[in-house]
C-alpha cells in the first residue's frame, strides 16, 4: 500500500525514519527563523506564536502519516488485512 500527502497524486510518504529526519531538519531551520525574526523585532512574538502552533501541528501531520505508512508495511498489518 502506497501512501500520498494530501491526495493520491500528492508527494509519497517517506520511509518512517527518513521522514522523521525531515522533521527534525525542518524544525531546526524554522526555529533558527523565529530566532533571527525575535531578535530583531520582541514585539513580533505575538504574531509568531501562532505560526509556531501551525507549525508544529504540520509536522505532527506529518510524523502521524509516516507513522501509519510504516505500520502498513509491517506483515502483521498484512496479515489483519487479510482477515476481513
Amino acid at each position: 500500500m502506497k501512501f500520498r500527502f494530501g491526495s493520491q497524486s500528492g508527494q509519497p510518504v517517506p520511509p518512517l525514519e527518513q521522514s522523521l529526519q525531515e522533521i527534525q531538519a525542518s524544525l531546526a531551520q524554522q526555529q533558527k527563523r523565529w530566532a533571527e525574526l525575535l531578535a530583531q523585532d520582541p514585539a513580533a512574538f505575538a504574531q509568531l506564536e501562532p505560526q509556531i502552533h501551525l507549525t508544529f501541528q504540520q509536522l505532527a501531520d506529518r510524523c502521524a502519516a509516516g507513522l501509519l505508512a510504516h505500520a502498513a508495511a509491517q506483515p502483521a498489518c498484512d496479515q489483519a488485512a487479510k482477515k476481513k
